[in-house]
C-alpha cells in the first residue's frame, strides 16, 4: 500500500481501512508497517478511535479490531437506504399533486440530509440534490424535525448550533423559534416562506421510527411566484397525511 497522505484525517481513515480487512486484528507494528506510518502515529490514531469505541483493543493479543460503533454508523445508512424504498409511493403521490419538487430529508445530527428528491415537471425548478446537507432552523423539514423532539434533544440543538440568518426572514431568536415550533406542533406541518433561500417556500412534515422519535421528514417546495404561501398551507394536511403514512410503515402508531 502507499504511503498514507500527510493529512490526519486521512491517516485516521486508511487506519480503519486496514483494519477493516483484518478479521483477527492487527498490532501497531502491522498497521504501522503496511501503510508506512511510524508506530507513535499509529498509536496515536489506534488511542482516538478507542476512546471513541470506533475501535476495540485487545489487552491480552494487543491487537486492534473495529468496533461496534461504526456498525451502528452504517446501520444509519442502510436506514436512510430502506427508508427511500418505503416513502417512494408517497413521494410520487405528492409530486403528482402538487407538481413541484418533492424532497425526503434524513436526520443526521444537528442537519438535514436530502436522500430523495423528485423534480416539478415544470420548467423552472429547484438547485437541491440528493446529498446536500442543510439546517434544521430555516428549512420546513429541519423546523418540523425540530417541532417533535424531545426537549432535552431540542436544548441540546440550540445550545450548539448558531442561529445566523441565512435570509431577512431567518428566525434567529431562540424563544421565537421555539414558539414557532410549538405552533408546528399543534398544526402537524411546517412552513419555511423564503427563510432558508429567497424566492422559495416550503411545506413539510416529520416522519417518526416505531419508538416515536423523529428520524426524516418529507417536503413540498417551489418558487414562490408559482408555489404561494397560500397554496403550501393547503397542501400542509396533505403532506402530513403522507408523512404519517409513512412512519406507520416504520411501525410507528400515533395512537389515535
Amino acid at each position: 500500500m502507499t504511503k498514507a497522505n500527510d493529512s490526519t484525517p486521512i491517516k485516521t481513515l486508511e487506519v480503519l481501512e486496514v483494519l477493516a480487512s483484518a478479521k483477527e486484528g492487527l498490532g501497531v507494528t502491522e498497521i504501522s508497517r503496511t501503510l508506512g506510518l511510524s508506530k507513535s502515529t499509529v498509536h496515536r490514531i489506534l488511542m482516538a478511535l478507542v476512546n471513541r469505541q470506533y475501535v476495540l483493543k485487545d489487552e491480552v493479543t494487543r491487537r486492534y479490531r473495529l468496533g461496534f460503533k461504526l456498525l451502528l454508523l452504517s446501520s444509519q445508512v442502510l436506514d436512510s437506504l430502506e427508508l427511500r424504498q418505503l416513502a417512494r409511493p408517497e413521494l410520487v403521490e405528492l409530486a403528482n399533486r402538487s407538481r413541484e419538487t418533492v424532497h425526503l430529508v434524513w436526520l443526521e445530527g444537528n442537519e438535514g440530509v436530502y436522500v430523495e428528491k423528485i423534480d416539478t415537471p415544470e420548467t423552472i425548478g429547484l438547485l437541491s440534490r440528493v446529498g446536500k446537507r442543510v439546517p434544521l432552523y430555516s428549512t420546513a423539514v429541519g423546523k418540523s424535525m425540530l417541532a417533535f423532539m424531545d426537549a432535552e434533544r431540542l436544548n441540546s440543538y440550540l445550545q450548539k448550533v448558531n442561529l445566523v440568518p441565512i435570509t431577512p426572514h431567518t428566525i434567529t431568536d431562540a424563544e421565537k423559534l421555539k414558539e414557532h415550533l410549538a405552533q408546528i406542533r399543534r398544526q402537524g406541518f411546517a412552513l419555511d416562506y423564503q427563510e432558508n433561500r429567497l424566492g422559495v417556500i416550503c411545506v413539510a412534515a416529520p416522519i417518526f421510527q416505531a419508538n416515536g422519535q423523529v428520524i426524516a421528514a418529507v417536503s413540498i417546495a417551489g418558487p414562490d411566484f408559482r408555489f404561494t404561501l397560500d397554496k403550501a398551507k393547503e397542501l400542509g394536511p396533505v403532506v402530513k397525511e403522507a408523512a404519517l403514512s409513512i412512519s406507520r410503515k416504520l411501525g410507528f402508531n400515533p395512537g389515535f
